[in-house]
């Protein structure tokens, strides 16, 4: 049985609309030792499990295994394992939870500095796993 080993390394804001409260977000991970990288269009309106649950969904999607039907039974056989999915899901749900929240703060506050600095705060995250 081959094991197919994925890993999330990072999320990066690229760009952040305030006025849909929609994030355009790079995602960095490895399929098996692979770097890639995708943009993700979040709403950052959405509960946080939905938002952790799309990325670690997406990833677990990646590194499907062509299988030939010539091959052996057994080498069509392989298992995926997501490096620290519960310690990365935690990260992940955390850094959501602040990004939501300053989005729930950017919404109802009216306060111009305020909602700069929101906005800013929101512009320039990251995240680094």
């Amino acid at each position: 049985m081959k094991q197919v080993v994925l890993k999330i390394n990072g999320l990066k804001m690229v760009n952040f609309d305030p006025t849909k409260f929609l994030a355009k977000m790079n995602l960095s991970y490895e399929v098996s030792g692979e770097k890639k990288s995708v943009m993700l269009n979040i709403n950052l309106t959405q509960r946080t499990e939905t938002i952790v649950d799309g990325i670690i969904n997406f990833v677990r999607s990646q590194g499907k295994k062509d299988v030939d039907e010539r091959d052996d039974i057994l080498d069509q056989l392989y298992s995926k394992n997501l490096v620290n999915e519960e310690k990365v899901e935690e990260i992940l749900f955390r850094y959501f939870a602040k990004l939501c929240e300053k989005v729930k703060f950017m919404k109802t506050n009216k306060n111009h500095v305020d909602h700069m600095k929101f906005y800013q705060d929101i512009k320039a995250s990251s995240i680094s796993l």
